[in-house]
């Protein structure tokens, strides 16, 4: 891993000074490797290596005062009588912290930062809490920095950011979430797919009484999953009842999975449980383990997400792997395009088997 994280912390480190630098914070000399290292919370030897390659793209030079770099790109477009031109500029939009974003998520948006960055891009991060809101906030208008020339990436994007976009004419991508039929640009893994491909095994192993939880989604996404699980109950000879097998919730917070968890084996125990996020998998796992309920033998579960935690799992977690590459592909030729018309990419995961699936024990 330390082989990993060094390179990216250098990168990181590189793209924060090159947007200081363009932002004019540092004029004409920049401080000592130390001093520089303390300022962005890496080490000395990871800030001498982002100096070395701003000074490799010709953006500082060494000389001056103790040797330190200088910024060279203004001075020397001062002398032409002509300013730099402008970087294009990518915003990187989240609903919460990058590091509190799924392990996955969070490693793919610092690799497209690092990849944009290397290619000249202004890379700007900023975190609005847009997952829970059902229209667009007149505040966003000012809050959401997006200039001229701004392409916005959005993290697990909702109706509400999409229609603030189009009304603002601001060119907007979608890294996951749903779009409700809007005219905006979007790459993702299709719930229903993934859905179908854990249904599909729960039944052919017998299973009927499957619980799957549907908190704070759009009406349309639940509706799409609900028809999907309606079709797979219905297809082993068995009724469904929308209450039971997709309960839905306004909030998503671990109260909210324990109430829908607690209804559910007061009706009738499920036999399977089919969980979106990892966090409700987590709310889960505790329930049953205070209910004496084991896994795969009392209930079978499986997790409809990609989540790098879930090694660490016991029983191995059943699950499902993104195809992290060509998420980032998708998202630089989108970039680099610049195209008006908007996109949809669906890509395919790849099931990874555990040891969290049975088959329900005779009653």
């Amino acid at each position: 891993m330390k082989r990993i994280v060094k390179p990216r912390a250098a990168d990181l480190a590189l793209v924060a000074l090159r947007n200081e630098i363009a932002d004019g914070r540092w004029d004409e000399r920049l401080p000592g490797a130390r001093v520089l290292a303390k300022h962005l919370g890496v080490s000395a030897p990871t800030a001498a290596a982002a100096l070395l390659k701003l000074a490799g793209e010709g953006i500082v030079e060494r000389g001056g005062e103790r040797c330190a770099f200088r910024v060279v790109g203004a001075r020397r477009a001062a002398r032409l009588g002509k300013s730099p031109a402008d970087p294009k500029r990518l915003l990187i939009l989240t609903y919460k912290e990058p590091a509190m974003l799924p392990e996955s998520t969070h490693r793919l948006i610092e690799d497209l930062s690092v990849r944009m960055a290397g290619k000249g891009w202004e890379v700007v991060h900023q975190v609005i809490d847009f997952l829970n809101v059902k229209r667009p906030q007149r505040s966003w208008d000012r809050t959401i920095q997006v200039e001229p020339g701004t392409s916005v990436i959005a993290v697990f994007g909702r109706p509400a950011l999409a229609e603030w976009a189009i009304r603002r004419k601001v060119r907007i991508f979608f890294l996951g979430g749903t779009t409700d039929g809007l005219p905006v640009s979007m790459a993702a893994v299709r719930s229903t797919l993934v859905a179908q491909a854990a249904l599909a095994r729960l039944t052919a192993l017998g299973h009927w009484r499957i619980v799957l939880p549907l908190c704070n989604h759009p009406d349309t996404f639940k509706a799409a999953m609900g028809r999907v699980m309606k079709e797979a109950i219905e297809k082993v000879g068995r009724v469904y009842v929308k209450s039971y097998h997709n309960p839905a919730s306004g909030t998503r917070t671990p109260d909210a999975i324990w109430r829908i968890l607690e209804a559910s084996f007061a009706t009738e125990a499920p036999t399977a449980l089919m969980f979106l996020e990892w966090k409700e998998f987590l709310t889960a796992q505790s329930y049953l383990m205070r209910a004496g309920l084991r896994i795969p033998e009392d209930v079978s579960v499986v997790l409809l997400d990609d989540q790098l935690e879930a090694e660490w799992v016991y029983p191995k977690l059943c699950r499902f792997r993104f195809p992290i590459r060509r998420f980032l592909n998708v998202m630089v030729s989108w970039l680099e395009d610049g195209g008006a018309e908007p996109m949809e990419r669906f890509l395919p995961a790849d099931h990874v088997d555990g040891e969290t699936m049975a088959a329900p024990r005779k009653r």
